[in-house]
């Protein structure tokens, strides 16, 4: 079908009527992204470092166990929280809430005198994290239907090149500056940075639930979940997540054992790490510009559908590689495959949830990426030692499939 000038130039003139900010929140927002993940990920490198100046010298992995999984759990109780609030007050605030409150507390850090008000100050982080999917739910509202796809691969790229640059960043400050804690003043100062520009430039038409609000936990999730497609939207999201945020430091570990059966000279234990770290973000900042186009021209049902097969195969080489070159080049393939399923996520859950809850199906979602962060390291901790590292990534591979098979059986519904 051939779409005239004139049709042409019709739709472009009702999408600025409906949509007259969109454009430019593409500008401000990914931008946004970039510097408030790159302001968190300077910073979180150090924390252990900073809790030992604290005078924690023994059992430092065990604070910052408790820390990380305290932490977690406070991202997934308030992030349906904070949909909500959007839902009835408005995106744009809580894209605000997020970026400021995180910077702001951020910035107290370094001023913690013991190791328990330390974890009292990360907490009040967790409390506020959300950045992205704040973020995200503030594009999806103010974008036209056939722009979304891009418009979210591009913020999901800023989002990943801040975690590409941050670690790196870091490193090179500590180089630099005498006192650890100062590089908390820059991560809070990017984080401010990022906020003060979503204040000044993005703009937002409300669309707002009706009714008053009420802080609804179960009971809005149940209304989602009753949405064919919204549960395996919500797995699918899930399991991503494993594979992606909470299986970095898992990664790491394999790269310990497969260095082990090296012979001497292979590489160092920080290079090869940075090397499996680094393959998945840049291949997933290249992609995802490539797969927005196929996003927005193809129904991305059916896209989710191939790209989580993608992840499923691009997984199965850890249950037989040897080398850490041959992992580096796994997560390169999972990242060119399979970056783009949080995006197809939630441009589907906009499409999908009910009237009004669509920051809060996206805050849900986030919720369930949060868990597996947790989750994921846990189980990890349990099948490794007894049935080794190969066992939990076939685990992994196993429910990735389980989630294909849930998603297709949907799309038969």
């Amino acid at each position: 079908m051939t779409i005239t000038p004139a049709v042409s130039a019709a739709t472009d003139e009702e999408e600025l009527r409906k949509f007259p900010f969109w454009r430019r929140n593409l500008r401000v927002v990914p931008l946004a992204n970039l510097l408030c993940s790159l302001g968190f990920s300077v910073s979180w490198p150090f924390l252990p470092l900073m809790v030992r100046s604290l005078g924690v010298q023994e059992h430092l992995e065990t604070w910052m166990g408790y820390m990380m999984l305290v932490f977690y759990v406070i991202g997934f109780t308030f992030a349906p929280i904070w949909g909500g609030l959007a839902d009835h007050y408005g995106r744009k605030l809580m894209v605000l809430r997020a970026m400021l409150g995180m910077g702001f507390f951020m910035t107290l850090i370094p001023f913690a005198p013991s190791p328990m008000w330390f974890a009292g100050l990360l907490m009040l982080v967790g409390f506020f994290n959300g950045f992205n999917p704040a973020g995200m739910s503030l594009l999806v509202a103010n974008t036209p239907r056939r722009h979304i796809g891009r418009v979210l691969s591009l913020a999901q790229t800023g989002a990943l090149v801040g975690q590409t640059m941050g670690p790196a960043l870091g490193s090179l400050l500590a180089a630099f500056i005498d006192k650890q804690h100062w590089v908390f003043w820059i991560s809070g100062g990017l984080l401010l940075s990022g906020g003060t520009l979503v204040a000044v430039f993005a703009r937002e038409v409300k669309h707002l639930a009706p009714g008053p609000w009420r802080p609804q936990w179960f009971s809005n999730l149940g209304e989602l979940l009753a949405v064919p497609g919204i549960g395996p939207l919500f797995f699918l999201s899930f399991i991503f997540s494993v594979l992606a945020n909470a299986n970095v430091t898992i990664m790491t570990i394999y790269v310990l054992q497969l260095l082990a059966a090296q012979p001497e000279g292979a590489g160092s234990e920080a290079f090869w790490a940075g090397c499996v770290a680094m393959g998945l973000s840049v291949s997933s900042v290249i992609a995802l510009p490539l797969w927005s186009r196929v996003v927005d021209r193809f129904n991305p049902a059916r896209v989710l559908a191939v790209v989580t097969g993608i992840a499923a195969l691009a997984h199965v080489p850890l249950l037989f590689l040897d080398t850490p070159l041959q992992l580096v080049m796994t997560r390169v393939a999972f990242g060119l495959g399979a970056s783009v399923m949080v995006p197809v996520v939630v441009r589907l859950l906009k499409e999908y949830a009910p009237p009004g809850m669509d920051a809060r199906a996206i805050s849900y979602s986030s919720s369930f990426q949060l868990m597996a962060m947790g989750v994921a390291p846990f189980c990890a901790g349990l099948i490794g030692p007894a049935l080794g590292l190969r066992t939990y990534f076939a685990l992994t591979v196993v429910l990735t499939l389980a989630g294909l098979v849930l998603w297709l059986r949907k799309g038969r519904q």
